[in-house]
């Protein structure tokens, strides 16, 4: 299964559900790719130095690069799992035709709400955000184990 992840910037949030995935993924040999993308990217900008300090003890996400959201990697994509529900609806009005693998991560999960943006924030921010990554991810995988699998 290809997991895309989306967010703003693609620095924070999704490179961290990203690799977090990656390392959950591995460790349960489930066969997952992921990828991550932000709606309002540049390309190239590396993961902000508290992102990669949040997630440290789970995965290495130091060598994320950002990339700009494009129709390939759209296309790729099993699953497009947005952080709120502001980049789901973004997601629908831009590629409505894939309406039917457009979620967000807490709706992934089997609950409701959005992962809030840490950017700009504090090194506590950014670790509570990354401990609610990881719980819907987790959550997000019991659920969708079968599919995953087949």
């Amino acid at each position: 299964m290809n997991i895309l992840y989306v967010c703003t910037g693609n620095t924070c949030r999704s490179p961290m559900a990203e690799g977090i995935t990656r390392a959950l993924a591995d460790k349960e040999g489930l066969p997952i790719v992921t990828l991550s993308a932000g709606l309002f990217a540049a390309n190239g900008a590396p993961a902000t130095p508290f992102a990669v300090e949040a997630v440290k003890d789970i995965v290495d996400i130091s060598e994320h690069r950002s990339r700009p959201l494009s129709v390939p990697i759209m296309e790729a994509a099993d699953i497009v799992v947005g952080m709120t529900e502001g980049h789901k609806a973004i997601l629908l009005r831009q590629f409505p035709d894939a309406k039917d693998k457009i979620t967000t991560l807490a709706e992934w999960a089997g609950e409701t709400g959005d992962v809030p943006d840490p950017f700009g924030e504090s090194q506590e921010v950014y670790t509570t955000c990354a401990a609610r990554l990881k719980e819907l991810v987790e959550k997000g995988l019991v659920k969708h184990k079968a599919e995953i699998e087949s």
